[in-house]
């Protein structure tokens, strides 16, 4: 049984130039218009109760697919089957007035979803509890920050209760705390057999949360199946068309991490000594070491969550670590501490060096990493 079919399902986009060359066309019949197709011929289906993964570029046709299957936005051709009541986290704002409170716009985004009204009052405070708006509930929401505006959408939509969830990078805003409570809740989502509809451009939330995904490219499928798959083949892709610097800029986290290494410059076999000062509000911590290369090539990592070593419940202290005999072979790396939530789920802070592997005298070894090897010859025969 399938909760959402999709077939041949294309839109078109009509762009104009200029606002006047919309009247002109239509007092005129005469095209003033470029066509964009945003989607071209997509098909696919969904099982009911299926977390399904949907990833691509800025521009792939995600957010419009998704505004479709919610009925924002009417395709140009295509079918569509959507069964059950359906709840979508589109982007900011979505279904909000912003002269309007926050309790009004309750309501108002309720309405939009096809809920009645005497539901949604039965509901009214565990939505505005969930969302920790209780004394500014009532408040304009163009007041309302970014974040307490998710914080009220993603409220509205799980506390009706849908047969669908539609996600759009819901869990990329909002603090620390409450992007865990909000995976949270989509897997308890996922756990009572919901249908979810997850995009996001976190590659862990898509393998943590999804088991097939679909990779969305100009428009058009360039690979469904599992996954592991379409989430390697993306990442493959991406690595090949963009070019990766070594010292990535990091978003604002609530955990401040200050990394240092003993040396930016190693020879292979060599220890690095790896030290993190970090200030935190005292919750639960995991922390990872990650190793890259320098165009996002994953070369290891390893967390405290992995070794199943409990968290760290300190506000203030460090962490640090020996990385000895280290076996790269030459060539530039990034070096990475990464702090988590208790549950390794989400990244609340980091902090990165790139390190240069020198290439000693005679050094002929080839690839990444370094191995022991011991050839065996067979042993001299008699004559």
């Amino acid at each position: 049984m399938f909760s959402v079919i999709v077939h041949n399902l294309t839109k078109v986009y009509r762009l104009y130039r200029h606002p006047a060359d919309r009247l002109f066309e239509i007092l005129s019949s005469r095209p003033r218009h470029t066509p964009f197709v945003a989607l071209n011929e997509i098909s696919f289906e969904v099982a009911r109760g299926e977390t399904f993964g949907i990833i691509g570029a800025n521009g792939a046709g995600k957010s419009t697919l998704l505004k479709i299957l919610a009925g924002v936005l009417s395709p140009t051709s295509g079918e569509i089957r959507v069964e059950g009541r359906v709840a979508a986290l589109l982007e900011l704002g979505t279904g909000f007035h912003p002269e309007l409170s926050g309790r009004e716009n309750i309501y108002l985004s309720a309405s939009l979803l096809g809920l009645p009204e005497d539901l949604v009052r039965k509901k009214e405070r565990e939505i505005i509890r969930f969302a920790e708006l209780e004394e500014f509930i009532d408040r304009p929401l163009k007041t309302y920050s970014s974040g307490m505006q998710v914080r009220l959408a993603f409220s509205v939509a799980v506390q009706v209760d849908p047969d669908i969830l539609i996600v759009d990078e819901a869990l990329s805003v909002g603090d620390q705390r409450f992007q865990k409570k909000s995976l949270d809740r989509i897997l308890d989502f996922r756990e009572r057999g919901k249908t979810i509809l997850f995009c996001s451009h976190n590659m862990y939330h898509v393998l943590h949360l999804c088991r097939r995904a679909m990779w969305l490219d100009r428009g058009r499928i360039r690979m469904l199946g599992p996954a592991e798959e379409v989430v390697k083949a993306y990442e493959d892709a991406s690595r090949e068309d963009t070019e990766i610097t070594p010292s990535p800029a990091l978003p604002s986290y609530p955990v401040r991490i200050e990394m240092n290494l003993s040396s930016t410059e190693i020879f292979p076999l060599e220890t690095l000594e790896i030290s993190a000062e970090y200030e935190a509000d005292g919750s639960p911590l995991h922390f990872a070491v990650i190793v890259k290369r320098n165009d996002g090539e994953l070369v290891f990592a390893e967390s405290t969550e992995m070794l199943g070593l409990p968290p760290i419940r300190n506000q203030k202290g460090s962490v640090r670590l020996r990385l000895p005999r280290l076996r790269l072979l030459p060539g530039s790396y990034l070096v990475g501490i990464i702090a988590t939530d208790d549950s390794a789920s989400i990244t609340i802070g980091e902090a990165w060096q790139p390190i240069e592997v020198k290439r000693p005298p005679g050094e002929k070894h080839l690839g990444l990493a370094l191995l022991e090897t011991e050839w065996l010859y067979p042993e001299k025969e008699d004559c």
